[in-house]
C-alpha cells in the first residue's frame, strides 16, 4: 500500500538540459553574454585602450537583461510571460468585483422624511 503519490511538475516548465546542464535558452544567453560582454570588454580595452577594471564595469550593466532573460524565472513563470502579466496588471486598471459588474442604485422615488 503507498503512502506516498509522486506529483509532478506542469510539463510545460519542464526545460530539457542540452550542454553542460544549460537549457537551450540559458545556453543561448550565455553566448550572447560572451559575444556582447566579450566583444565589448574587448573593443574598450584594446581600440579605446581603458583601463581593464574599468572595462570590467562598464560592460556589466549591458549583459543584466540578457542573464536575466536565461536564468531568472519570476513565479516560475518565463520572464517574457511575467513581462506581459506585469504590464496587464500595472497598465490596466480594472476593478473586478465578486457579485459581477457594477451597477448604479436607483431608487423609484424620492425618500421622504418617513424614512
Amino acid at each position: 500500500m503507498a503512502l506516498q503519490m509522486p506529483v509532478y511538475r506542469e510539463i510545460s516548465a519542464i526545460e530539457s538540459k542540452v550542454f553542460l546542464g544549460l537549457s537551450w535558452r540559458q545556453l543561448l544567453a550565455a553566448c550572447a553574454l560572451a559575444v556582447v560582454c566579450g566583444g565589448s570588454y574587448l573593443l574598450l580595452w584594446i581600440v579605446a585602450g581603458l583601463p581593464s577594471d574599468l572595462c570590467m564595469y562598464l560592460i556589466f550593466p549591458p549583459g543584466i537583461p540578457i542573464a536575466m532573460w536565461g536564468w531568472w524565472r519570476p513565479r516560475g513563470l518565463m520572464p517574457e510571460r511575467y513581462a506581459r502579466y506585469l504590464w496587464r496588471h500595472y497598465a490596466h486598471r480594472n476593478v473586478y468585483l465578486l457579485d459581477g459588474p457594477s451597477r448604479r442604485f436607483v431608487t423609484p422615488a424620492r425618500p421622504s422624511l418617513k424614512e
